[in-house]
C-alpha cells in the first residue's frame, strides 16, 4: 500500500480528496448546529438542511455521469472544488451581516452538493487512468483511509471551531479546503483516454438529437447497473441503508444536542472518536478482501454496522455516551470495509467508457436515498422523541443485511464471479437485465 503513495499522481489525488474532506467533516458538524443553535431551526426543518445536501443526486445525476464520461475529468473535479469554495464562503459573509437563514443554508447545500456530484463522479472514473488495475484495492483503500482521517479530525476540529469561534466562521475551513484541494487536482499529470469521436457529441446536432443522444447515453448506464449481478445486490441494499441512516443523520444531532445537552465541542469529539473505527476498516479492508473474499467481507461489514447501530439508543448523559461512541465507531468500520470491496469491484469490472455512467447511476439510487431519509427523519422525530425515531431507523437496518446475504453476493465467494459476465462489454453491447433488483 506504501509503494501506491510512491506514485507522484495518486499522492496528489489522495492529498486533494485527504483535504477537502476534512474540510468537509467540519462543515457536516458545523451546518446542524447553525441550524440547532444559532437559527433555532425545528426538528423538521434540520431534516430538510440534511436532505438538501444529497438531493443534488435526484437533480443531476444520471446526466452528470453521461457528461462526465463525454469530458476530461480533471478540469471538471477543479472546477467543482472552486464553485463550492465560493458556496461556502457565503456562509461566513451573511452571517457577519446578520442576513443568514436556514433556507441559505438548504441552498448552499444543494448546490455544493451539485458540485459534489460531478466532483465524485469524476473522482471515481478518473482513478483507474492514475492506477494500474491491479493497484486500484490499495488505492480505493489509502482513498477510504482519507475519508475515515477525515471523520476522525473534521469533527474534533469542527467541534473545536464552533465552540470558539461559532459555527459560521467554522465553515470558512471548508471553503479554504476546497481551494487547496483544486491546486492538487491541477498538478496531476496522469493523461486520460479521450472518448472516441462516435462517443461524444456532435456540435452540430440540433438540441433534440443532442437530448435523445443524452437520454440514450443515461439508459446506457442504467442498463449496464441493472444488467450487472454485484450492482443489482449492492444497489438494493445500499438504497434502504441509506434511507434509515439519512433519516439518522437528520435525528442524531438533534438527540445529542436538544435531548441529551452534549456542548457542541463535545459532539465533535463523539464523532472523531468514531471515525476511527473507520480508518481501520478503511486500511483492513483489502487485506481482509484477500484472505476471506471480497464478497464475504461485503455481507458482513454490513451486517457489523447494522448490529452495532443497535446501541445508539442507549445513549445518555455522562458515561453513558460510550454507547455513542461504541457503535458509531463499529457502524465507521464497517461502512468503510463495505465501501472500499464495492468500489474497488465495480471499477475493475465496468468498461472505460461507461464508468462515469455506472457510478452516477448507482448512486443516484443509494445517495437519493438519503435526501429521502433525511426529510423522513425530520419528520419522524416531530412526531417522536429522537431517542424513539433513532431506535426505529437503527432497527429497521438490521434487516439490510440478511437481504444482501439471501442475494447473489451471499453465493460466492469473490465478487469477481459476479462481474466476469460485463468484462468486453462496450457501450453497444451491454448485458440487459433478466431479472428485477436483487
Amino acid at each position: 500500500m506504501a509503494s501506491v503513495l510512491r506514485q507522484h499522481d495518486f499522492r496528489l489525488l489522495w492529498s486533494a480528496q485527504t483535504i477537502s474532506e476534512l474540510g468537509s467533516a467540519v462543515t457536516t458538524v458545523a451546518f446542524p448546529l447553525i441550524a440547532i443553535g444559532t437559527l433555532h431551526a425545528s426538528n423538521f426543518a434540520v431534516g430538510v438542511l440534511t436532505a438538501s445536501g444529497t438531493a443534488a443526486w435526484l437533480l443531476v445525476g444520471l446526466p452528470a455521469g453521461v457528461w462526465v464520461d463525454r469530458w476530461p475529468r480533471r478540469p471538471v473535479m477543479v472546477a467543482a472544488d472552486l464553485g463550492r469554495a465560493a458556496l461556502m464562503a457565503s456562509v461566513p459573509l451573511a452571517w457577519a451581516f446578520g442576513v443568514l437563514t436556514v433556507a441559505q443554508l438548504a441552498l448552499v447545500a444543494l448546490l455544493t452538493g451539485v458540485l459534489a456530484v460531478f466532483f465524485n463522479v469524476a473522482d471515481t472514473a478518473f482513478l483507474p487512468a492514475v492506477l494500474e488495475p491491479d493497484r486500484l484495492s490499495d488505492g480505493n483503500s489509502l482513498l477510504q483511509a482519507s475519508l475515515a482521517g477525515s471523520g476522525i479530525a473534521g469533527p474534533g476540529l469542527g467541534g473545536a471551531l464552533v465552540q470558539l469561534f461559532g459555527a459560521p466562521a467554522a465553515v470558512l475551513a471548508d471553503a479554504a479546503s476546497f481551494v487547496v484541494s483544486a491546486l492538487c487536482v491541477l498538478r496531476i499529470r496522469a493523461t486520460e483516454r479521450r472518448p472516441a469521436a462516435t462517443e461524444r457529441p456532435v456540435a452540430a446536432e440540433r438540441p433534440a438529437a443532442v437530448e435523445r443522444r443524452l437520454a440514450r447515453e443515461v439508459a446506457e448506464g442504467v442498463r449496464f447497473v441493472l444488467g450487472f449481478s454485484l450492482t443489482r445486490a449492492v444497489v438494493s441494499s445500499v438504497t434502504v441503508t441509506n434511507f434509515l441512516y439519512g433519516g439518522f443523520d437528520a435525528v442524531v444531532f438533534v438527540f445529542l444536542v436538544r435531548q441529551l445537552g452534549v456542548r457542541p465541542a463535545v459532539v465533535g469529539l463523539l464523532f472523531a472518536i468514531g471515525g476511527i473505527g473507520g480508518l481501520a476498516g478503511s486500511l483492513g479492508a483489502g487485506a481482509a478482501a484477500r484472505r476471506f473474499g471480497d464478497a464475504r467481507v461485503l455481507w458482513l461489514s454490513l451486517a457489523v454496522e447494522a448490529v452495532s447501530g443497535l446501541m445508539i439508543p442507549l445513549t445518555t448523559r455522562g458515561w453513558g455516551l460510550s454507547w455513542f461512541v461504541a457503535a458509531i465507531s463499529a457502524m465507521s468500520f464497517g461502512i468503510a470495509m463495505f465501501n472500499v470491496c464495492v468500489i474497488t469491484a465495480v471499477q475493475a469490472a465496468t468498461p472505460e467508457a461507461l464508468l462515469g455512467r455506472t457510478i452516477a447511476s448507482t448512486r443516484v439510487f443509494t445517495r437519493s436515498a438519503l435526501t429521502l431519509g433525511g426529510l423522513a427523519g425530520g419528520a419522524l422525530a416531530s412526531v417522536v422523541s429522537p431517542r424513539s425515531a433513532l431506535a426505529i431507523l437503527t432497527a429497521l437496518a438490521v434487516l439490510v443485511p440478511v437481504r444482501l446475504r439471501l442475494s447473489a453476493v451471499g453465493r460466492v465467494r469473490r465478487l469477481s464471479d459476479l462481474s466476469a459476465d460485463t468484462r468486453g462489454h462496450t457501450a453497444g453491447t451491454l448485458p440487459v437485465a433478466s431479472s428485477p433488483i436483487d
